[in-house]
């Protein structure tokens, strides 16, 4: 694939990785969420970079970005880049009405909110907060708005049963968008050392297909994010589920498209959200000032679309490569799977998916 402006869509940034929760297998545990706020001037500078990329969305994300106190300024005063502001977000501060109202005047269009379990104490331990009632009533506050917003479920060992309650209790709140992604390892985060945080993959897909007939009885739509392989789901089965709009492709992981670019407060830029503290490049280091200038690196060898964009589509097992019918929509999972996943015994040592 060659690479072109039009392929960036979306822009994150990393305002601050200070966080009032802990959740477990967190990508940004790497940051040790240390306190260290992007500057407005520079929030603002690498946006314009952005804007320069073809990018239409903003991202801004943590730590926590919510405790970011420039943050309405910064979406008002980069207006005039016509980008659209989305927070990705614990909710604890939009348990405000007020301060969501505030955000919402200054420009915020979408907002994702964590949900960590179905249950006070599942949600709670996860986090390692006493925050379920806050993030229940930012998401009413949310509902109350008529914001644009889903909730963002992440499915990991200790919540994997708690599917379908959480759903049945957010259809009842009145979530129109209730989204469920697969818990990831990070590279450098200690709490997921050896997969311990992050569920298999082979029971995420067991899981998926249960909690969707379930679903799908009941009638309430949600959508998985299948960082997963689509083939670990049987050939009918994920049939049905792809026509039912249960699940999505991995053809959304912006790092094999080359349509996204993560910006830190200290000029590291990454691939991912999930590379803390494994930057591609450094934009200050560099001294990079103009987005012309950026531009041509993101597109040069060091950037996305250079050798670790080639070396990113060199995938582990041969499975994924021969035969398959959605190589390239599914990109085989998300890469960080198989730094704690065996490929050979996720897929089989022959190249089939284990029955």
């Amino acid at each position: 694939m060659s690479a072109t402006r039009k392929e960036v869509k979306t822009v994150w940034l990393a305002l601050d990785y200070a966080c009032n929760n802990r959740c477990q297998g967190c990508y940004a545990a790497n940051s040790s969420f240390k306190s260290q706020p992007m500057t407005l001037e520079y929030a603002l500078q690498v946006l314009g970079f952005a804007k320069a990329l073809g990018a239409r969305d903003c991202l801004m994300i943590g730590g926590e970005p919510t405790l970011y106190r420039n943050l309405g300024e910064l979406m008002r005063q980069a207006r005039p880049l016509g980008l659209e502001f989305k927070l990705v977000t614990n909710g604890r501060k939009l348990a405000s009405l007020d301060y969501l109202t505030g955000l919402r005047d200054a420009g915020l269009s979408h907002a994702s909110i964590s949900v960590e379990g179905a249950s006070q104490e599942t949600h709670n331990r996860i986090s390692s907060s006493s925050s379920f009632h806050e993030v229940m009533k930012a998401i009413e506050n949310c509902v109350k708005l008529r914001m644009n917003f889903n909730t963002l479920f992440t499915i990991g060992p200790d919540n994997a049963g708690e599917i379908v309650e959480s759903a049945k209790d957010l259809a009842r709140m009145g979530v129109q968008h209730i989204l469920y992604n697969v818990g990831l390892p990070s590279p450098g985060n200690q709490d997921v050392e050896g997969g311990a945080e992050s569920i298999h993959p082979q029971t995420a897909a067991a899981k998926i297909v249960e909690a969707y007939l379930e679903l799908k009885r009941l009638g309430i739509k949600v959508k998985f994010n299948m960082t997963i392989p689509l083939c670990l789901i049987d050939s009918p089965m994920l049939e049905a589920m792809l026509e039912d709009g249960y699940i999505s492709s991995g053809a959304h992981c912006h790092i094999f498209y080359g349509k996204g670019v993560v910006f830190e407060a200290n000029g590291n830029v990454l691939p991912c959200t999930h590379f803390v503290g494994h930057p591609l490049l450094n934009l200050k280091t560099l001294e990079i000032q103009t987005a012309d200038e950026f531009v041509e690196l993101w597109y040069g060898e060091s950037g996305l679309h250079g050798t670790f964009h080639e070396a990113l589509w060199k995938y582990p097992h041969l499975k994924c490569q021969q035969d398959c019918k959605y190589w390239g929509e599914c990109v085989g999972g998300c890469p960080f799977l198989w730094v704690h996943f065996d490929p050979n015994q996720v897929f089989g040592q022959q190249g089939e998916a284990p029955s």
